[in-house]
C-alpha cells in the first residue's frame, strides 16, 4: 500500500515534464503592446517587419530605473548576461524570442528604433505578463487526491476482508458450540432414554 502511495507521488512530481509549457506569440510591432506567457514556456515577440537598416535598443524597465536586454547594432544583435543563454533575436524576421520565461520576466519592456544616423523613429512599449503554469499545479494535486483515495480504498476493502475472516472463524467456533452441545444433548436424551427403558 505504501508502494502505491510512493509511486504516485513520484508520478505526480514528475508528470509536468511530460506536459511542457507552450509557446506564445505576441504582435509587438504597435507602439504599445500587451503580451502574455506561461511560466517556463516561450514567447515570440515580433517588434519589427525587418530590422535591416535600423539599430534597436531594448530595456526593461524597474522600480528604480531599467535593464538593457539587447541592442541591434549593423544586424548583430548584442544580448545582456542575464537574458543571454535563452533569448535570441531573428533579424530577417524581428522576432525576439525568450524561452524558460521566469517570474521576473514579467514587466515592461521599452523598445527604441533608431535609423542608421541615430535618430529615434520609433518607441514600442510592451507589457509581459508570466502567468502560472496551471498543469504543473493540477497534475500534483490531482496524483495526491488519486494516492489517497486510493489509500481510502484499500484500508476498506483490508478492513472489510478482515472483518469477514473473523465473522468467518467466529461463526465456526458457534458451529462447534453447537455441535458439541447437540452432541451433549443427544447423549443426555440417550442416557434418560436407557434409564426409561431400565
Amino acid at each position: 500500500m505504501g508502494q502505491v502511495f510512493i509511486l504516485l507521488l513520484l508520478f505526480g512530481g514528475t508528470a509536468d515534464a511530460f506536459l511542457p509549457p507552450g509557446e506564445s506569440k505576441c504582435n509587438g510591432t504597435l507602439e504599445s503592446s500587451h503580451c502574455s506567457v506561461t511560466l517556463g514556456g516561450s514567447v515570440y515577440i515580433q517588434l519589427m517587419l525587418n530590422v535591416r537598416g535600423h539599430h534597436l535598443r531594448c530595456k526593461k524597465l524597474l522600480n528604480n530605473g531599467s535593464i538593457p536586454v539587447f541592442t541591434i547594432k549593423k544586424e548583430k544583435p548584442w544580448i545582456q548576461e542575464a537574458f543571454r543563454n535563452r533569448t535570441e533575436f531573428f533579424v530577417d524576421n524581428g522576432t525576439l524570442k525568450i524561452s524558460n520565461v521566469e517570474r521576473n520576466d514579467s514587466g515592461q519592456y521599452i523598445v527604441e528604433v533608431f535609423d542608421l544616423n541615430g535618430r529615434i523613429v520609433k518607441t514600442i512599449t510592451l507589457e509581459l505578463d508570466v502567468q502560472e503554469n496551471l498543469l504543473s499545479i493540477l497534475i500534483p494535486v490531482c496524483s495526491a487526491l488519486a494516492a489517497v483515495l486510493v489509500i481510502v480504498v484499500l484500508s476498506c476493502c483490508l478492513y472489510k476482508k478482515r472483518r469477514r475472516n473473523r465473522n468467518s472463524g467466529h461463526g465456526k467456533s458457534k458451529k462447534k458450540k453447537a455441535a458439541v452441545e447437540f452432541w451433549k444433548m443427544s447423549d443426555h436424551v440417550q442416557d434418560n432414554f436407557q434409564h426409561g427403558l431400565n
